[in-house]
């Protein structure tokens, strides 16, 4: 679908959201680096702006509502505002996001690298997508609080039958492992303790220079060339966790973040058959069973869904014996919505509403248990903790193995790596006190 951008004469107030994943989240970064660079001036959402810009999430029936009760926001705080719709949803319905109220124009995933150019009448260019120093600091990282994020793989070559992302992302591609090296040098100069690596596919990452060949070979390339700085991973697939991945985080248990998040959906061989899923349990199982083994209790996480065409009460209850059997002790649990575009659209949506919610409501319950469960058996253990900011005399961060930790620290500073020592675990915000100051590598 082909439009004309707005376009402005001169820097005005800038307003930016995101929706969905972390990739997303990069990006708006991204995207605010660019305007910053160029004179523009970021405001509060919802409030007065020349100009809105909304990075969009399509996953999920949940997603464009959410989508429409932004624009609702945006709408009533900046009544004069143009409003520009990216992102996932502007990529796969841009005629339909374009019609929604208050939207001036929408842009697609290629066009989100170079909008600030557009907007200013310029050649169009993509500006890079490594951090870099604005005004002094450093803006990309979540929220500059001492954790970055760094995408390094882009799209999908997957086909699940329910998955819209495919299509509004493209085929997997990947930073080059010596660009991606220097983007880490550089945040960790700026005194971030850690870097999560982001993809929408990420154990699909391969070097497009050949220097490694997967993404163990560029988590040991950066594991080597750096020190003062942990890495985290996104989501994974279980396949893409074999012996070398698995080493590495063995081998460098201070340095990895002993925290995974393995895509599951359902625990039914014949529902993964269905969704177009490239594992079973058993391979599901195994490759928890493996890391648990490894790994010093990490904190393991997943994704379900509920209420997927085929899903009968003997699926559910093969999904619910998994997670009760497994080390998970995290879980977001999503109920079905068709996506049109996906083969899972054909189907319809079979499985009643308050079905789902059951469904739901029964997985959330004994995750919840699971991970007060995780966080009880932390009293006593030595943690580290990136601080991310002060609350009421007290600093609160972020551990290797993703917990919440507060602890009293008067000489820390925003973005220091912290030895803690668990005291109390017993509600979501663990109590520490703090042992020693250092980088992972001390």
């Amino acid at each position: 679908m082909k439009q004309k951008l707005p376009t402005f004469d001169a820097p005005g107030d800038l307003a930016l959201a995101f929706q969905g994943c972390k990739v997303n989240q990069y990006e708006t970064q991204v995207l605010r680096e660019d305007f910053l660079r160029r004179g523009w001036t970021e405001v509060p959402f919802g409030g007065p702006a020349d100009l809105v810009i909304v990075n969009s999430c399509t996953v999920t029936a949940g997603s464009d509502r959410d989508l429409r009760k932004l624009l609702s926001r945006a709408r009533r705080g900046a009544p004069g505002a143009r409003i520009l719709v990216t992102g996932c949803r502007a990529e796969v319905a841009p005629a339909d996001t374009l019609a929604l109220e208050g939207v001036t124009a929408v842009a697609g995933n290629p066009a989100k690298a170079s909008l600030a150019a557009l907007l200013m009448g310029e050649e169009s260019e993509l500006p890079a997508e490594h951090p870099s120093r604005v005004e002094g600091g450093l803006i990309h990282g979540m929220g500059g609080r001492g954790r970055a994020l760094l995408k390094v793989q882009d799209g999908c070559n997957l086909r699940c039958a329910y998955c819209i992302v495919p299509s509004a992302r493209g085929a997997s591609r990947s930073r080059a492992a010596r660009e991606t090296l220097e983007a880490v040098r550089l945040l960790a100069e700026e005194g971030f303790a850690e870097v999560v690596l982001s993809g929408i596919q990420l154990g699909l990452y391969a070097d497009p220079d050949g220097e490694v060949r997967d993404l163990a070979g560029l988590l040991d390339l950066l594991l080597r060339e750096t020190e003062q700085v942990r890495f985290r991973l996104g989501s994974l697939l279980p396949r893409h966790l074999g012996e070398d991945m698995i080493r590495l985080f063995a081998e460098n248990p201070r340095r990895l973040c002993p925290h995974l998040h393995l895509s599951l959906q359902s625990g039914d061989d014949e529902m993964l058959r269905r969704m177009r899923r490239p594992y079973d349990s058993k391979l599901y199982r195994e490759t928890l069973r493996r890391l648990d083994e490894a790994l010093d209790d990490p904190c393991l996480g997943t994704d379900l869904i509920v209420g997927h065409p085929g899903e009968d009460e003997a699926a559910f209850e093969a999904t619910l014996r998994l997670v009760e059997e497994s080390p998970l002790s995290q879980g977001h649990v999503f109920p079905f919505s068709p996506r049109p575009g996906t083969r899972a659209a054909e189907w319809g949506d079979p499985v009643p509403h308050e079905i789902k919610a059951e469904r739901g409501r029964r997985l959330r319950e004994l995750f919840a248990d699971k991970a007060a469960a995780y966080r009880r058996r932390q009293r006593g253990r030595v943690l580290e903790v990136v601080a991310e900011r002060r609350e009421e005399g007290l600093w609160r961060g972020t551990s290797g193995n993703y917990l919440q930790l507060r602890f009293a620290a008067p000489e820390l500073g925003r973005g220091a790596l912290a030895r803690v020592e668990v005291l109390e675990a017993e509600g979501e915000i663990l109590e520490g006190k703090l042992l020693k100051i250092g980088s992972p590598s001390a």
